[in-house]
């Protein structure tokens, strides 16, 4: 058997939150291991499938849950002040 170098780059998910409670969470297969994608498209595709927010900024999905809620709060937020305003 010989050991070869891979010919394509082999890319991973790692939560990009240098403040997530699991530090340096990284996406897991069935099995525990690292998970690795052969491009950065999959990695994106099954990041998506998987509950992790995959723009600008990767986050794990416990990250990606509590962003969502903080974006839906600010937004609520913003719509309550804009109608004070129309009302006042």
């Amino acid at each position: 058997m010989t050991i070869t170098q891979h010919d394509q780059p082999v890319y991973k998910l790692v939560c990009g939150n240098t403040d997530c409670v699991h530090e340096d969470w990284t996406a897991l297969d069935q099995d525990n291991d690292v998970k690795y994608f052969g491009s950065q498209q999959v990695a994106r595709e099954w990041g998506r499938a998987n509950g992790w927010q995959v723009d600008d900024t990767v986050l794990c999905p416990a990250d990606a849950a509590e962003a969502r809620e903080a974006r839906e709060q600010a937004e609520d937020i913003a719509a309550a002040v804009a109608d004070a305003i129309l009302e006042g």
